[in-house]
């Protein structure tokens, strides 16, 4: 599949893209947080950018910040950042990264002169399989010698937190027709393939375009281990409302993996045509790997070079991009390059 829909991370990418959506975010507030939904005026949601924040604090891989207006028309505003955790083990030490990206976004304010300061409210949404409880900080340090004379003076905050894991389906199954219910659905099934399946109906009932159908596919094929062949086959014999939508996009999905599936195979004969036959042209390499002229003259060039950096750089980034590879193909390729730039 191309990198846009590359599997790797899919709690990730797919939390990220779900909250980007205002709707599900109000969904979100109001199912998990109705005290603080109910201060807020949910139609002023506006996400953030916070690139600036990016060279410090690379803590969460998925996270999306929004500020949101108090009701009654004070004018008044406030951020909270959704924040994603999924982990094969929780995280003791969640509560400080949380505090550092709690307190770069109060900096961020206090550097554009902002007054008065805006609160941020950190929510945490996790969805591993292992119970968790995260600690506060000062929790942390309860083991410490000093911890009773130190606590006074020891840095604490509480924040939301969620465990998906451990949220009933049926209890979800009670909420709205809704993308928000089929995102948490599935996010709550992630280690239990087989429910997802069971599922299936009602989490994709929830999506109302093919953008959403194509995240919901995507997240399920990376956490339930499916082929998208094997995934159109499970779905043979099931009966949904979006069936024909749901099977037209995994349809799609097999016949770009085809396409990529050839062309990498052409790639990968063109690196071993060319440590094997030296003496071959372009013309003769264009012909045996079905590359057109333009590509293999361009590859020829930048191979003569001799710098290997080079050499993987522009195969990866021009020859090869959007096409994700595994390990094997990884070890392939550089063993290539290596031969193609020793002589």
């Amino acid at each position: 599949m191309p990198q846009n829909l590359n599997i790797h991370q899919p709690d990730d990418r797919f939390f990220k893209s779900a909250m980007s959506d205002p709707e599900v975010v109000k969904a979100y507030l109001e199912y998990f947080y109705p005290k603080i939904a109910a201060i807020a005026d949910l139609s002023t949601l506006q996400q953030q950018k916070v690139q600036s924040l990016r060279p410090n604090l690379k803590l969460f891989s998925a996270d999306v910040v929004y500020r949101c207006q108090l009701e009654g028309g004070s004018g008044e505003h406030f951020y909270f950042c959704l924040l994603f955790e999924h982990k094969s083990e929780p995280d003791e030490h969640v509560a400080v990264q949380i505090g550092l990206y709690i307190f770069l976004l109060l900096r961020e304010q206090v550097k554009a002169k902002k007054q008065p300061l805006e609160p941020v409210l950190p929510l945490l949404f996790y969805n591993g399989k292992t119970k968790w409880q995260p600690k506060r900080v000062r929790e942390i340090f309860k083991g410490h010698p000093g911890y009773e004379v130190l606590k006074p003076y020891l840095p604490d905050f509480r924040f939301l937190f969620e465990d998906a894991y451990r949220l009933p389906p049926e209890e979800l199954l009670k909420l709205d027709l809704s993308y928000f219910r089929s995102t948490v659905l599935s996010m709550a099934l992630r280690h239990k393939p087989d429910l997802i399946f069971e599922y299936i109906e009602v989490i994709f009932e929830g999506a109302e375009d093919s953008d959403q159908v194509l995240s919901i596919i995507t997240y399920i094929l990376g956490v339930a281990e499916r082929s998208p062949k094997r995934f159109l086959e499970e779905l043979e014999n099931t009966e949904f409302t979006t069936k024909p939508n749901v099977m037209s996009t995994l349809e799609q999905l097999l016949e770009m993996g085809r396409k990529e599936g050839l062309h990498k195979n052409s790639v990968f004969n063109l690196l071993k045509a060319t440590v094997r036959f030296q003496d071959w042209s372009a013309s003769e390499l264009s012909d045996f790997t079905e590359l057109d002229l333009e590509t293999v003259q361009t590859f020829l060039s930048v191979q003569s070079q001799g710098d290997a950096a080079s050499l993987r750089k522009y195969v990866l980034q021009d020859l090869l991009a959007y096409i994700p590879l595994n390990a094997e193909d990884e070890q392939k390729l550089d063993r290539l390059i290596g031969q193609l730039t020793e002589r």
